[in-house]
């Protein structure tokens, strides 16, 4: 049977308020997450974008956390303080400037959930760069939630270079 494709703007969608969808992390979802990042409890650790429910913010494991979120007023790609950690589930448009911009306030790595198109964003040549800041792709969580309709991977890059991660700058 051929799948019939979303969209939004057609009235299901729209009675469906899937454009208003809650893009809230299941709290179960960012506990699980936030223990794949090695996060000692008196890192510095921020949420990138605390959002409404401070989901991630409430569960961070350190006495020593701070919140960003654009509607308090804190813009996370203004923000220029150096910390240990920045973690988070980001706009997903706003994905590779908020990887980027975690290369330079982080002193020891960031965490993002993501979905399977921004993962894509995630080319050789930005690894690289993100590897010439000092930072490696070191885990790959790969996951789904299912009021978010797919599947969903959470990325951490550290100051160590990972076992069977691997990319390549050829063209084939």
């Amino acid at each position: 049977m051929a799948r019939v494709a979303f969209d939004a703007k057609r009235k299901e969608g729209q009675d469906k308020n899937y454009f208003k969808g809650d893009f809230t992390t299941p709290e179960m979802l960012a506990i699980d997450l936030i223990a794949l990042v090695p996060i000692l409890s008196d890192d510095v650790v921020l949420d990138a974008g605390s959002g409404e429910h401070k989901v991630w913010y409430e569960n961070i494991p350190s006495t020593r956390k701070k919140e960003v979120e654009i509607k308090d007023g804190k813009d996370f790609l203004t923000f220029s303080e150096q910390v240990d950690w920045v973690i988070g589930n980001p706009p997903f448009w706003q994905f590779i400037p908020f990887v980027l911009h975690s290369s330079e306030i982080a002193r020891k790595g960031f965490g993002f959930l993501t979905n399977h198109s921004r993962i894509n964003q995630l080319t050789p040549r930005r690894l690289e760069k993100l590897k010439e800041k000092g930072f490696y792709l070191s885990v790959i969580h790969i996951l789904c939630v299912k009021k978010w309709f797919g599947r969903y991977y959470f990325i951490v890059f550290t100051r160590t270079p990972a076992q069977g991660i691997s990319w390549s700058t050829k063209n084939y």
